[in-house]
């Protein structure tokens, strides 16, 4: 965007600074009506919720679509993200085949590349 300067790489802070794009937001408080009412309490995450790592990968990963003035809630944006992921397995996969990466790697690689898969489905 114009004018904008990147609040910097998401992983040099940790994501302090992003904040995620949720369609459900019944985890977070209700807002204070006018009047005297109390917020309500967060409600327990639903089942399949993020974990507080998984959480912290949501932000790095959206972090990056949101400094590039785009979000992985946008069913387009989040199938062009999975079809980029599919590619990185084929790369570490040959990584692997060509011998560059051990199996312990490539399993662990794939395995966050397939925690990644899931950062759409948290939003």
């Amino acid at each position: 965007m114009p004018g904008h300067a990147p609040a910097g790489h998401p992983h040099a802070h940790g994501g302090a600074d992003i904040i995620p794009m949720r369609r459900d937001r019944r985890r977070h408080p209700a807002a204070i009506p006018h009047g005297n009412t109390a917020p309500q309490l967060e409600e327990p995450a639903p089942t399949g919720a993020p974990t507080p790592a998984e959480e912290q990968l949501l932000r790095v990963v959206e972090g990056v679509f949101v400094e590039r003035g785009l979000t992985l809630a946008d069913p387009h944006t989040a199938e062009a993200f999975h079809a980029a992921l599919d590619l990185a397995v084929l790369a570490v996969d040959a990584a692997r085949a060509k011998g560059t990466v051990d199996h312990d790697g490539q399993t662990t690689i794939t395995e966050t590349l397939g925690n990644m898969r899931n950062v759409p489905h948290w939003l």
